[in-house]
């Protein structure tokens, strides 16, 4: 990975780490949304820069896909400003993941039609030092709005090539 996406991938954790404590007194308390409303797909090993945005699971009620390295990530809501159980602009949420890496994170790509307008990325280890939450805005980038979103759950081995473990596209509502 070149100096420069690997800067790159440190400001964007920086950035989506900001603002991560709960200062509106919403409840905290966990809703797995889970594979019965948003659903994973087949994984791919590969660098992370090549995530393909695009597609998502429209299907309501479908999802389950499966992942060959056996990792697997659902998305789970810790902050629901409607209370309706889905994510929303707005909204925090986390994920419940299954993989055996070691040190895996999770990334999340949010896009209006092909304008990229969120990005963050969270490590899943006991030792990260930050919390382990997505809160879907940006400042000028996602004014607001709904947005296509892929989940990637990744590893780096050796800090420099990294592997993805398994993907999860969902929507986020407006």
């Amino acid at each position: 990975m070149s100096k420069l996406a690997i800067l790159a991938s440190v400001f964007a954790l920086a950035v989506g780490t900001v603002g991560c404590s709960n200062s509106q007194g919403q409840s905290n308390s966990l809703v797995d949304v889970g594979p019965s409303a948003v659903g994973s797909t087949s994984s791919d090993n590969g660098n992370l820069a090549t995530l393909a945005k695009g597609g998502r699971n429209t299907g309501g009620s479908g999802g389950g896909g499966t992942t060959t390295s056996g990792s697997s990530l659902s998305v789970v809501m810790l902050i629901d400003l409607n209370s309706n159980g889905a994510p929303n602009y707005g909204d925090t949420i986390t994920f419940n993941i299954t993989t055996t890496a070691t040190q895996p994170h999770v990334r999340v790509d949010c896009y209006q039609g092909t304008t990229w307008v969120y990005t963050s990325s969270v490590g899943y280890f006991d030792s990260y030092p930050w919390a382990k939450q997505f809160t879907l805005t940006s400042s000028n980038a996602w004014p607001g709005g709904a947005a296509a979103c892929t989940a990637t759950l990744w590893t780096s081995p050796d800090g420099i090539k990294t592997t993805t473990l398994a993907t999860l596209k969902f929507d986020v509502g407006a």
